[in-house]
């Protein structure tokens, strides 16, 4: 599949190139779609990895998806933003297809989304040790709920993707789980001058959430495929190649803790610039036959 992919490219940017000797110089020809499109939250985004590309989105030019592109020779066109949801990345289609980004001449779509649409942040205040019984049974349920919607929601992503470019191979990640096995407390850095430490037992909260929209998100991909037998969509289970490198691990954190500062604070839990290139590389494996 890499080489295939990887000859593809290659043949797009040598037709480019021969539309490019000779046609006439007033002559306008409309884009067909990038060879390699990346869509999602700031995981792909590469929030809190300077320096920025666009400081809107957060996006970074050490994202996996620019890494990615090295990899296979060929650039890449990123709507990836942080804070995107599901909706925003329907948006993001929508509008690369507009712009003619995203189109039959697409060979490769990287998709990551899902876990903005869970408020995992509320669970775990409501979960922790200042929280409430009841607040942690109403967060819970609150991102279940979220959760549940997600293998939908997904699914719809996808299918937009392939109308808008019909040849693509599309590769929809998932997230790693942020912690390593915390037999008492993991201490993730400060906030506001404080240290900020997590439980054993919130550590699994987290975690769990993250299991959670990672089996969602692979139930999308799989409702997709067993809808419409499309066989150009890979899931890649990103947490499995993390494993040894999460926050409190025992390997090289792949994850980057709470620093204060206004132009570092974007880091705080988001994969560090290693975290970026091992993402890239587990899905650069995946696309080998």
């Amino acid at each position: 599949m890499k080489r295939r992919i990887i000859a593809a490219l290659a043949a797009l940017g040598l037709a480019a190139g021969m539309a490019l000797a000779v046609a006439p110089a007033a002559q306008s020809v409309e884009p067909a779609g990038s060879p390699y499109v990346a869509l999602g939250d700031s995981e792909a985004a590469g929030t809190g990895n300077l320096p920025y590309v666009d400081q809107s989105c957060l996006r970074s030019k050490k994202a996996y998806p620019s890494v990615l592109a090295a990899s296979l020779g060929t650039s890449v066109v990123s709507a990836a933003c942080a804070g995107a949801d599901t909706d925003d990345v329907l948006l993001q289609v929508a509008t690369l297809a507009a712009t003619g980004d995203l189109g039959p001449a697409t060979q490769l779509v990287t998709l990551t989304a899902g876990f903005n649409n869970v408020d995992w942040g509320a669970g775990l205040a409501a979960c922790g040790e200042n929280g409430d019984p009841l607040s942690c049974q109403q967060a819970l349920l609150a991102a279940q709920q979220a959760v549940q919607a997600l293998p939908v929601q997904i699914a719809t992503i996808i299918g937009a993707i392939r109308t808008a470019a019909p040849n693509a191979q599309i590769v929809v990640t998932g997230y790693p789980l942020l912690f390593g096995d915390v037999t008492n407390f993991c201490a993730v850095g400060a906030s506001q001058g404080a240290p900020v430490k997590f439980t054993a037992e919130q550590t699994m909260l987290v975690n769990s959430f993250i299991e959670g929209v990672n089996a969602a998100v692979a139930g999308g991909v799989a409702g997709y495929q067993q809808q419409t037998g499309d066989p150009g969509i890979l899931f890649v289970d990103v947490a499995a190649g993390f494993d040894g490198h999460g926050l409190c691990d025992t390997g090289d954190r792949w994850i980057s803790g709470l620093v204060s500062g206004k132009t570092t604070s974007d880091r705080g839990l988001h994969p560090n610039t290693a975290g970026q290139q091992a993402w890239a590389a587990l899905i650069a494996d995946a696309l080998v036959p």
